[in-house]
């Protein structure tokens, strides 16, 4: 059984993605940025050790994203449902396509680097579930072993990591927690990403997009304070 990983996309449509950040800044401002974050983590996560899929919504979204991200072999539609749903059904199906230990990562935490990964990967040789925390309560990076029947009931915004947590525990399951960090789901979440922006080079994608649409000045004035995982 091989090792996978899989970051969750969907298509850079208007009206369709990145939509409370588009209620902040615009749908055209909102979906250069969203498609730089898919620029970037496709650059980055092509040369890791483990071959990159994407999980991708609606069906017909893989030709908006491939146009950013390049082709790639390992394209799975979601399904109906909700989120949690979904993300269920991702695990579930593991085994049918021949994977064993499978890493889920989010679209909207760019920053996120390979040794982020790696590590989950590691985890899960002691623990059963491996998550990654946002600052607001959700998570970035969910990874199983083998899948786990804890994504059954939709997840309170804001508590969406504990409640995974707990049903884990509950069953008897072993969690392991990666570094938290930021993802970027309204306007203010913004300021997190000017730091790593202008300091790494797998960034650039990103650092272009927010120059282009003329916030790198504005959010780089306005920059309070400093995160874990923001380098």
């Amino acid at each position: 059984m091989k090792d996978a990983l899989y970051i969750i996309a969907r298509a850079p449509r208007a009206g369709f993605a990145k939509t409370r950040l588009a209620a902040d800044i615009g749908d055209e401002r909102a979906m250069i940025l969203y498609k730089a974050f898919l620029a970037d983590l496709a650059a980055r996560f092509s040369d890791s050790p483990y071959p990159l899929g994407w999980y991708v919504t609606p069906p017909d979204g893989w030709e908006d994203i491939s146009e950013v991200v390049g082709e790639s072999e390992r394209v799975i539609f979601q399904g109906e449902g909700d989120l949690t749903r979904r993300q269920r059904d991702l695990f579930v199906g593991a085994e049918e396509r021949g994977e064993g230990r499978v890493v889920l990562m989010a679209a909207d935490s760019p920053q996120i680097g390979v040794e982020v990964v790696e590590e989950a990967f590691r985890l899960l040789g002691e623990r059963d579930v491996v998550f990654g925390p946002t600052y607001d309560g959700g998570y970035y990076l969910i990874a199983m072993s083998r899948p786990h029947d804890i994504l059954e009931d939709p997840m309170s915004t804001g508590t969406e990591l504990d409640d995974v947590v707990e049903r884990a525990e509950r069953s008897g399951l072993s969690v392991g927690l990666l570094e938290a960090t930021f993802d970027i789901d309204v306007a203010d979440d913004l300021r997190h990403l000017v730091r790593p922006a202008l300091n790494r080079p797998d960034l650039a994608a990103t650092r272009a997009a927010l120059e282009d649409i003329g916030m790198m000045e504005d959010l780089s004035e306005n920059e309070v304070g400093g995160f874990a995982g923001e380098a």
